[in-house]
């Protein structure tokens, strides 16, 4: 059995002292070093395909064009609910649910949850569903993995559309060091803080809390950390559910480690269109990644959808789903 990784320094740092860089500079290197199985429950018009010796569960509506719906993390295709018969209408829709998340067979408690497998298995689903080149839509966790594809096999993407992917590893590492920290604040002090605040408030007590045993805690301080206060707290009783219930891979990912290094990754080859989209209402560190990532794009634009937190795509379906297919029509 492998052992989890052991706990990051930095994730310990308290984001609120950190803030306190700001008007403090001197404090700088002081602050610095300082049973998952998925219920049975209702998935209606699911199928199955094999890819990569396990089996996920599919769903494809509609005709035209294929347009493949990754969702995030704590989630399952069951998040597409409002996209689906919008997008149907004009495109051959497609959505799974990825690797360990619902319906699919659980992860292990004690076993890691690479994100190059959840790239693999996008890959060999579009070539088996003889998709390619397909537009792909992906949320958080899952506009990570679409973009990883579109870096590794842009023969499979006709245009992206990335909804806050979570880039901190795009400017420090995981677990930081404390060089790369300074240097972004010298270049972004916003950022720099806002990472900061993300570790110390949302990261860092969520993977406490995994190792405790606590997984309500810990889903707790990591939804309020991604989606803010008040967005977490108007969760229907059935969404929450849904983060319950895809628990499994965001623990695998606190204590194993599980964002990719993007410090030196070039984006030049991703040469497709990409709709870079945010929630007016999400915390600032998403819309600030998004920049970062739209300077670095050959053909990036970003959209900010009002109303809405980092779940975009939920909070505001309407809007999202205009704003979408705008940019799928002209991405033809």
């Amino acid at each position: 059995m492998r052992e989890p990784d052991k706990p990051s320094s930095f994730w310990q740092i308290s984001g609120t002292r950190l803030l306190s860089f700001a008007k403090e500079p001197a404090i700088l290197a002081e602050i610095l070093l300082a049973r998952y199985t998925c219920p049975t429950m209702s998935f209606e018009n699911e199928s199955t395909i094999s890819v990569n010796d396990t089996e996920l569960a599919i769903r494809q509506v509609g005709a035209g064009d294929p347009l493949v719906l990754v969702h995030g993390g704590v989630s399952d295709l069951r998040t597409w609910s409002g996209q689906v018969d919008a997008f149907a209408e004009h495109y051959r829709t497609i959505l799974y649910s990825r690797r360990y998340h619902c319906p699919n067979e659980a992860i292990q408690p004690d076993a890691p949850d690479p994100i190059q497998t959840h790239v693999d298995d996008l890959s060999a689903l579009i070539v088996a569903l003889n998709a390619q080149p397909a537009h792909l839509m992906g949320h958080s966790w899952g506009g990570l993995i679409t973009l990883l594809l579109a870096m590794q096999r842009p023969d499979l993407c006709r245009s992206l559309v990335l909804i806050e992917p979570p880039l901190v590893s795009m400017h420090v590492s995981i677990p930081p060091k404390i060089g790369q920290i300074i240097g972004l604040f010298v270049r972004s002090p916003r950022l720099a803080i806002a990472i900061a605040k993300l570790g110390g408030g949302a990261l860092a007590p969520a993977e406490k809390a995994f190792r405790a045993g606590d997984d309500k805690i810990a889903i707790e301080r990591f939804g309020r950390g991604v989606l803010g206060d008040r967005a977490f707290n108007s969760l229907s009783s059935e969404r929450y559910q849904q983060v319950w219930d895809n628990r499994g891979p965001d623990r695998a990912q606190a204590l194993y480690k599980g964002f990719p290094d993007l410090l030196k990754a070039e984006f030049s080859n991703v040469d497709c269109p990409v709709l870079l989209v945010s929630g007016a209402e999400s915390p600032a560190i998403f819309g600030l990644l998004l920049d970062g990532l739209q300077n670095r794009l050959p053909d990036g634009r970003k959209c900010i959808i009002d109303g809405a937190s980092h779940i975009v795509h939920e909070d505001a379906s309407p809007a999202f789903n205009a704003s979408v297919l705008a940019f799928l029509e002209q991405a033809r």
